[in-house]
């Protein structure tokens, strides 16, 4: 027996059905995250662009013997229905700043239901939405079954796999960006990354890197942004391609086998990233004697601890220790702050630049790391021995 039919139902219904009490939400199957305002109006948008919004599911599960109503469940679409309604009862309007497109913002910007004219009215009542109706002898077991299996594989698309249904020369450049072997070497974005297309994402902040320098990124409105300024032509001189190419083969040369799990971060990706694009556009280069340095800086950060309490008396070693927990600090919450990543790029930058070389400094450093790892073990040993 098929468990299902499929079906046509026009908002208008959908409404009253709703008003009426004929059709709820049971919690059994809904737990999803409540949609925002900027949710709720694409959804409204797509309608009146005359779009295709995904079906919903219903499940007739009886009639109420005092009223006789008949009740159906809305098994998947709750968030979609309520959506609908409550802008049918003029409950929000079509926030201007929310729509996408230039010919709904400006027909119907910041109007609610009841402001549109008699003919857009009339089209979103008429509009019908595609209804899987479930069969009334399923088992309420077996409908949560059903609503498990139907999210087992679903997913909502992420920012970056939304962008990537524009056409935009800018994205197309990212994504290209996306197929290098480098990112491979690197070993900087996972299998999921890479099916979320978040490695294209990441390349979106390091072509905007390679243009503006560094910039605040701890939301998606400069890579949109990007999207929609350079949605016709994008670095078509090669000149900001050339830079990260440059960038990469200097990273490269910093990889070693004790460097890898620091370059392979995302956060420390983006710093080298900065460093050798300054560098590039400085005319430098990096010599042998900067990465001897690289190496024994992430020797040291990687040893770094937050309860350790180091004193010297040498005013360079003190000054070095204090901005390994500064990048340390830059390096563990709001990574993709300007603060933070210009602190990492100034204490990487000079490092670089610095005269004197940092080695004995460091080697002092790593001494006094290794003597409270072993106290520490010490400590914990003689606890031990206590506690028996």
């Amino acid at each position: 027996m098929q468990l299902f039919t499929k079906s046509d139902m026009d908002l208008a219904t959908i409404r009253q059905n709703f008003a009426e009490g004929k059709m709820y939400v049971d919690p059994a199957y809904q737990r999803r995250k409540v949609w925002n305002q900027e949710d709720k109006v694409r959804l409204i948008e797509t309608i009146l662009l005359n779009y295709i919004v995904p079906p919903v599911f219903f499940w007739p599960a009886g009639r109420d013997p005092e009223t006789g109503i008949a009740s159906t469940h809305i098994v998947d679409g709750q968030q979609r229905i309520s959506t609908i309604v409550e802008f049918l009862n003029d409950e929000y309007p079509l926030a201007s700043k929310y729509l996408t497109t230039d010919e709904i913002k400006n027909k119907y910007g910041d109007m609610f239901f009841s402001d549109l004219d008699q003919g857009t009215r009339e089209a979103v009542w008429d509009y019908k939405l595609s209804v899987v109706s479930i069969d009334a002898s399923c088992s309420y077991e077996t409908i949560k079954q059903m609503f498990y299996r139907l999210n087992l594989t679903d997913y909502s698309l992420n920012k970056q796999e939304k962008r990537n249904s524009l056409d935009s020369a800018f994205g197309e450049k990212c994504e290209a960006l996306s197929t290098y072997d480098f990112w491979d070497k690197v070993r900087v974005f996972s299998a999921t990354d890479a099916k979320r297309m978040r490695d294209v994402e990441f390349c979106c902040g390091i072509y905007i890197l390679a243009n503006e320098f560094i910039v605040n990124q701890t939301d998606d409105k400069i890579i949109n942004s990007y999207y929609d300024d350079y949605s016709e032509s994008f670095d078509d001189d090669k000149i900001l391609i050339n830079k990260i190419e440059s960038a990469m083969e200097s990273i490269e040369k910093l990889i070693n086998k004790k460097t890898i799990s620091f370059v392979s971060k995302k956060a420390q990706l983006y710093t080298l990233f900065s460093l050798f694009i300054k560098i590039e556009e400085e005319n430098k280069e990096i010599n042998d004697e900067f990465i001897m340095r690289f190496s024994r800086f992430v020797e040291v950060y990687s040893k770094f601890r937050n309860e350790y309490v180091f004193v010297s008396e040498d005013d360079k070693a003190n000054r070095v220790y204090e901005q390994l927990k500064k990048y340390k600090l830059a390096s563990s919450e709001g990574v993709n702050k300007i603060t933070n990543r210009m602190i990492r790029f100034e204490i990487l930058y000079e490092l670089y630049e610095q005269d004197e070389n940092p080695t004995e400094t460091f080697m002092a450093i790593l001494k006094f790391f290794d003597s409270q790892k072993t106290k520490n073990k010490f400590d914990l040993e003689k606890d031990d021995i206590l506690d028996e």
